[in-house]
């Protein structure tokens, strides 16, 4: 059975990092991925199996805490937790005020990650 992970991510770098760390972690995991925070939307919408998200709060169109903002209007009832990554800890107030249930600061580890995804579950 696999985990089921949204990574939102304009960076493709930063997009393939994060899903090498969650398949050395997390061995069985299918990942979709969005290039802005509007595919992440339509995936969302598209995969209501999905079991966490991981979006980066700076990207073009719609960004991290608008995606937050908007998943969780269209999502009242979701317990779909969501890690909001950035370089800027200046955004973890905003993002954790949008519904966020964790901020993880950039140059992200595979321990920092297991962490705080650890830390959203309880």
């Amino acid at each position: 059975m696999n985990f089921k992970v949204l990574i939102a991510d304009d960076d493709y770098i930063n997009r393939k990092l994060l899903i090498s760390l969650l398949k050395k972690e997390l061995y069985q995991v299918e990942v979709l991925e969005a290039v802005d925070g509007e595919s992440a939307l339509a995936l969302s919408q598209e995969n209501k199996d999905i079991e966490l998200i991981l979006v980066d709060v700076e990207m073009p169109m719609i960004d991290g805490s608008a995606f937050i903002k908007k998943y969780r209007y269209e999502n009242p009832n979701s317990n779909v937790p969501i890690l909001a990554i950035s370089s800027n800890d200046l955004r973890a107030k905003e993002v954790l005020y949008m519904g966020a249930n964790n901020f993880l600061m950039k140059p992200i580890t595979s321990d920092k990650l297991l962490d705080a995804i650890v830390n959203i579950q309880n």
